[in-house]
């Protein structure tokens, strides 16, 4: 454990889920980190990433797009963001509702052995890590290795056996992740582990509101059927 922590904006009231990958991220990983922050939005829960380059910042990017509530941990002080470029992701991650994490005072500079350090916060405050993309070598699997030991939930999105940037998800599936593989999978997975989503999501069909639970007992197919298209029809809102 941390011996302390420096918060900026509030820390996340409801189970979270870490969205994590590779700063080397493929459009193609990017374009799926982008749908599953949005749809983790859709169903409520918070997004929780570490604000670097590549999967970290697009999924905090989709969450804020979507109008969820984020989190970043950082391998700096809380007034040295690291990168720069992404300080104003940053600030709008405090002032929609999230906000920012470190174990290091502010005034410390960013350096290449605290971001495996903060990894540990980062599956510590989620209940669930999603790692999209990830090299043999990379942070993403620190994040996934350590979640495991703490007793959480790790999925992976399987890829090419011939691309780097997929070995570290390939190899965490082998080794027993739940491969998810795509939108719908990732809802339903998310419900087994953290139970129903806590957002009310809205009927495209009626004005009123259905609330998680009549939507299940009003619908025929499975539970991750069910929520995947509610999920679906909220973002096409």
């Amino acid at each position: 454990m941390p011996a302390k922590v420096w918060v900026e904006g509030t820390l996340p009231s409801l189970p979270g889920v870490a969205i994590v990958g590779s700063r080397r991220s493929t459009s193609y990983g990017n374009r799926v980190a982008a749908q599953f922050a949005a749809a983790v939005v859709g169903c409520g829960w918070p997004v929780i990433s570490g604000l670097a380059r590549g999967i970290d910042g697009v999924a905090h990017r989709a969450c804020l797009d979507a109008g969820g509530t984020g989190w970043a941990v950082l391998g700096s002080g809380l007034d040295t963001v690291y990168p720069k470029q992404h300080e104003s992701l940053a600030r709008e991650l405090i002032a929609t509702g999230g906000g920012l994490v470190s174990e290091y005072p502010p005034g410390t500079p960013p350096a290449p052995f605290r971001f495996p350090a903060r990894n540990r916060i980062i599956a510590a405050l989620a209940e669930v890590t999603v790692v999209i993309e990830a090299a043999v070598d990379g942070g993403a699997l620190i994040t996934a290795r350590l979640a495991l030991e703490m007793g959480k939930e790790v999925l992976a999105v399987p890829g090419d056996i011939d691309r780097p940037v997929s070995r570290g998800c390939n190899l965490l599936i082998r080794d027993g992740a739940h491969p998810v593989l795509g939108v719908d999978d990732l809802v339903e997975l998310l419900s087994f582990a953290l139970g129903p989503p806590p957002r009310q999501l809205s009927n495209r069909t009626s004005a009123q509101g259905v609330t998680i639970e009549a939507a299940l007992a009003q619908s025929e197919a499975s539970v991750g059927e069910t929520l995947a298209d509610l999920v679906r029809r909220q973002l096409s809102e």
